[in-house]
């Protein structure tokens, strides 16, 4: 039988192939900040070049990630989630959606009407979703899905919502005979 490999083993495999695919992109600078957390492993990369490394909408930098966690999952049986980033633009960017999705929030509130997000891939409609699950008076969904895979996330007041506190709605008194 076979020993699990250490964590630290894993990470190590990871930096390696990490460190691969940026030199085949001729990333030659780029350095890498390691750190775990939650049983995932964080990437920093350090470039000169890292609005080319992020690509648009995150694409490069996403496809980065997609192959580093699949070259790692081939290697060992149960591999940690690589979380691959360059010039912190994932937590701006989570910072932004939080905002986005906030004011989105309370203009649902305002005028009772739903509000759609523009398209996101599925890790920014994640934060969002989970950003605001435990809201009582507030439903999210997904919906139309546009060239590229991506779906807009739908903010509305959720139409069981009963305020607390408040007695639920009488029926309408029965119509006076005329």
């Amino acid at each position: 039988m076979s020993e699990q490999p250490s964590m630290q083993d894993m990470i190590a495999s990871a930096q390696t192939i990490l460190g691969n695919l940026l030199r085949l992109l001729e990333f030659d600078d780029a350095r890498l900040e390691t750190a775990t957390a939650d049983g995932q492993v964080y990437f920093q990369i350090v470039t000169a070049d890292a609005a080319r490394l992020i690509g648009r909408t995150s694409q490069t930098l996403d496809a980065i990630q997609f192959l580093l966690n699949r070259l790692l999952s081939r290697q060992y049986e149960e591999s940690p989630y690589c979380v691959v980033d360059a010039e912190h633009y994932r937590e701006r960017r989570r910072e932004k959606l939080l905002a986005d999705a906030h004011e989105a929030l309370e203009r649902v509130r305002q005028n009772g009407r739903p509000w759609r997000m523009p398209p996101l891939n599925s890790m920014e409609r994640r934060i969002i979703h989970q950003a605001l699950k435990d809201l009582p008076d507030i439903r999210t969904h997904s919906e139309d899905e546009d060239s590229e895979g991506r779906k807009r996330v739908v903010i509305s007041i959720a139409e069981d919502f009963q305020p607390s506190g408040l007695p639920p709605p009488a029926d309408p008194p029965p119509a006076a005979p005329e």
